[in-house]
């Protein structure tokens, strides 16, 4: 009897065990896409990993990436890390709630008066008088630093994506062709800053998913 019983529990233990290690190697199966593209902010391919056979863990990051509510996108973050200590978007999520809970902070120390940093404004170019000729100095390139919110295979997803920020930022499309002659579309705020940290305050001020661009101020 005793052997018996033995048997039954050693048997009961090798299947979950199974259990488990089945479980292990089906979760994260898209962890390292969805990644990629949350580095990349290209919303559109986000959207479309929604259609695949995703682990829970997966398809709360994805909920919380495209999710268009910065409020709502913590909530997700903070249920993903609790439920799923041992997820491969545990640095995202803390990457992400230290960046939310900065900007709320900011907002919350703003005053009633306070607005949206002004454009930098190229300053006009010196010229020199010389006794022979006018000499036009040179000039160094500057950087300047813009906001990305989406990259887009089609223009009609990119004004789609457009639209949608209205309420909270003026937006453009900007069009780029690589060398292979396949086009993207980025949709990008319409203004610059001359501050790398201004553009991503201002960024997460927004409480939407974003990353800074650098640009050549020529």
């Amino acid at each position: 009897m005793v052997k018996h019983i033995f048997k039954l529990i050693l048997l009961l233990t090798l299947s979950l065990n199974t259990s488990v290690v089945f479980a292990q190697s089906e979760k994260g199966k898209f962890t390292e896409s969805i990644l990629h593209f949350a580095q990349a902010g290209d919303l559109e391919h986000l959207e479309t990993l929604k259609a695949l056979p995703l682990a829970n863990d997966e398809r709360l990051a994805l909920e919380a990436l495209t999710t268009t509510q910065g409020k709502r996108a913590a909530e997700l973050y903070l249920k993903l890390l609790t439920d799923y200590p041992n997820s491969g978007f545990v640095a995202l999520c803390r990457q992400r709630l230290a960046e939310y809970q900065s900007a709320t902070k900011a907002l919350a120390n703003l005053a009633p008066t306070a607005s949206v940093p002004e454009p930098v404004k190229p300053e006009p170019a010196k010229v020199e008088t010389q006794s022979v000729s006018t000499a036009m100095p040179a000039r160094t390139p500057t950087m300047r630093y813009t906001l990305q919110f989406g990259s887009f295979s089609t223009r009609a997803s990119a004004e789609l994506r457009a639209n949608e920020l209205k309420p909270k930022v003026k937006t453009k499309i900007l069009e780029i062709e690589d060398d292979s002659g396949r086009k993207s579309f980025k949709v990008r705020w319409a203004e610059y800053l001359k501050n790398r940290d201004e553009a991503r305050a201002f960024g997460q001020s927004l409480g939407i998913e974003f990353f800074v661009v650098e640009e050549s101020n020529e």
